[in-house]
């Protein structure tokens, strides 16, 4: 999970909190779904005590797939204060430790919701949370990193991270001109700088489009967690 495509980022207006937090180890790890992973890896790995990533020839075909969760998808999947009360109110008085503090924990994400963010009503049943990190674990249990019904990933994306600029540190970048791929690996494309167009560079996102419904997961969250 981390990043943010064509949405707001939840740390800067275009930086996420993971991507942020450590923008060159995302970009090192995009690098390495790349075909030829030196074309955006990032440039300083000696400054930062890292080792320099292999030269293509030695890596042969060898790509890691990486499955991306941006706040794009993750953010509308959520839980609401009302459906945490009305579920773990009659577990937390009838003596479960478990209820009462998932109860506390959520409802200091619910006042936090409403603090820091526009349209909440102060202790009302409609604030919710964002279920960031549980949607990719849905994935996993759910897919196995397989083709499911309902999963829908885009193949392939060249996303990268920006990791020096003074406001954009942290960006997920893609590149959306309506530009022609470039077909032959040998020839550069004419006004492409970053070789975004170039079929033999840029990295190979897989990402997350659509998962099997916003407001199903938290009904499966909290019926794992606490039964029917």
């Amino acid at each position: 999970m981390g990043g943010a495509i064509a949405v707001p980022g939840n740390m800067t207006p275009v930086a996420e909190f993971n991507t942020i937090a450590d923008a060159v180890a995302a970009a090192r790890i995009y690098a390495l779904t790349s075909p030829d992973p030196a074309t955006t890896m990032p440039p300083f790995g000696s400054a930062t005590g890292l080792k320099d990533y292999p030269p293509k020839e030695q890596l042969g075909e060898r790509r890691l797939r990486v499955v991306k969760f941006p706040l794009d998808v993750t953010t509308g999947h959520s839980l609401r204060r009302d459906e945490v009360e009305r579920k773990l109110n009659p577990l937390r008085d009838a003596g479960s430790p478990l209820a009462e503090w998932v109860l506390a924990f959520t409802e200091h994400s619910f006042r936090t919701t409403e603090r820091l963010n526009e349209g909440f009503e102060p202790g009302g049943g409609g604030t919710w949370i964002s279920l960031h990190d549980p949607v990719v674990c849905w994935y996993a249990v759910e897919t196995g990193g397989e083709e499911r019904d309902g999963w829908v990933v885009k193949r392939g994306e060249d996303v990268r991270v920006e990791m020096m600029g003074q406001w954009t540190r942290g960006m997920c970048v893609v590149d959306t001109r309506d530009r022609i791929k470039g077909l032959d690996e040998e020839v550069e494309v004419e006004g492409d700088m970053g070789d975004w167009l170039s079929p033999r560079k840029g990295n190979r996102v897989d990402r997350c489009v659509e998962t099997l419904g916003e407001r199903v997961l938290a009904g499966e969250l909290l019926r794992t967690v606490f039964g029917d």
